[in-house]
């Protein structure tokens, strides 16, 4: 989703500076289509980081670099 965000985002600033770019569609669009996107990334994050039990141990964490 922020990869998707992060597309949009210059997707958005050409269309507001070439209209023709995106016929038929507001001009708003992209631009609020990058910012719902990043919400629901946001969001989702959120929302994994609540429902996990307290305590719990990271599956991933043998994979990321531990500063010695």
């Amino acid at each position: 989703m922020m990869l998707a965000a992060i597309v949009m985002v210059p997707m958005s600033i050409v269309v507001f500076a070439n209209a023709d770019a995106a016929s038929g569609m507001p001009l708003c669009t992209f631009a609020l289509m990058a910012i719902g996107l990043v919400a629901f990334a946001i969001g989702y994050t959120i929302f994994v980081d609540w429902i996990t039990p307290p305590g719990a141990e990271d599956p991933f964490a043998r994979y990321r670099r531990h500063d010695q």
